[in-house]
């Protein structure tokens, strides 16, 4: 048996809308069935035949990535993006689901993401991604109308013999800069001084929480050695400059602050 997840072809795509097709047909009828009976039992879950266009125009358009799963030479699942993951119903509960749902967060660890944000539908799902180590936050939607979880991918540098010196990162929402003046999230820590003028982190400081939903508009607070660098939102340049940048899931982050002399002086 081979089995090996590449980029969507057109033939495959064909293939897919064939198993998607009959999906759906064979929820209708059932669906047809529950609703005769006066909508007692369950009518069971549909698959994304109803996302299938949209998927495959915007994947044609050249605006997102289409996965497929090949089994002995057969598309059995596909991945959209960060979006739709589904595997042909003969071939659930094998494992497949995991493999898929492993190549996502690994391309997301090579796209340098600092977080993987999903919609989970069915909630029959919900133990499957759990499993997978992302934490579903009960109450919040996701924008897709699902069950919104997430999951952090942490990056951590070991720091060698340098000069350390203290820092702290804090990040608040534009309503907490201006009112009550709590952050959302703090780290602190000691870093250690480069010779290019930086001060190496620990580790990724990301501008995430999952009680904020929109975190483009936020602002941080960097302190170095005891010095107030910055006070501001992170979309400012001068963020971009002490080393702040934004990486694909539109996350803001920092490994490395650059410093002056006078601020690490002993």
């Amino acid at each position: 048996m081979t089995i090996e997840i590449i980029p969507a072809t057109e033939a495959m795509v064909a293939e897919i809308e064939l198993w998607l097709d009959e999906e759906e047909m064979a929820y209708n009828e059932r669906y047809s069935r529950w609703e005769a009976a006066g909508y007692e039992g369950d009518p069971g879950i549909r698959g994304f035949k109803c996302n299938w266009n949209s998927t495959k125009n915007h994947w044609r358009d050249g605006f997102g990535s289409l996965d497929v799963l090949v089994k002995d030479g057969r598309a059995i699942g596909f991945l959209d993006g960060y979006d739709i993951l589904e595997i042909h119903p003969q071939e659930r509960g094998l494992g497949y689901g995991r493999l898929l749902a492993e190549f996502m967060i690994d391309r997301a660890q090579e796209e340098g993401r600092s977080v993987v944000e999903i919609d989970i539908a069915p909630l029959t799902a919900l133990p499957f991604w759990e499993r997978l180590g992302f934490k579903v936050i009960e109450g919040r939607q996701g924008n897709g109308g699902g069950q919104y979880a997430y999951k952090t991918l942490p990056r951590r540098f070991p720091l060698g013999s340098g000069t350390k010196f203290p820092y702290a990162v804090e990040f608040y929402t534009e309503t907490a800069r201006y009112t009550d003046g709590k952050p959302f999230r703090i780290y602190s820590g000691s870093g250690e001084a480069q010779d290019n003028g930086t001060l190496q982190l620990p580790e990724r400081v990301i501008c995430f929480s999952p009680s904020v939903q929109n975190t483009c508009d936020c602002f941080a607070k960097l302190t170095v050695n005891g010095e107030e660098l910055f006070f501001e939102k992170l979309k400012r340049d001068e963020a971009s400059h002490l080393g702040f940048n934004c990486d694909k899931g539109y996350i803001y982050y920092i490994e490395r602050i650059t410093i002056s002399s006078a601020v690490c002086s002993i």
